[in-house]
């Protein structure tokens, strides 16, 4: 019966040592990138949400501008002041 020396039987569990290691890294790695997906989706649906917002705004802004130039004509606003200056056409 033939028998492994001690240096074999060494190498042989380094190997396992060094692969369990390494799937362990690779879980830890996974877990991070999950947690970082998640943070990405979180940061995606404010970005989303931002962005309607804004498109939101632009529509109100276009809404006042429109009533503001039936009711006062076109023109430069001073918005300290509140002075339309109107702009020959």
């Amino acid at each position: 019966m033939a028998k492994l020396t001690q240096e074999e039987i060494q190498q042989i569990k380094e190997l396992q040592q060094k692969y369990d290691q390494t799937v362990f890294e690779l879980g830890s790695l996974e877990a991070q990138i999950i947690v970082l997906n998640t943070q990405i989706d979180k940061i995606n649906e404010e970005k989303r949400n931002l962005v309607s917002d804004l498109n939101t705004v632009g529509k109100k802004e276009s809404e006042l501008i429109k009533t503001l130039q039936e009711k006062y004509g076109i023109g430069n606003l001073d918005i300290e002041t509140g002075e339309i200056t109107p702009i020959q056409q």
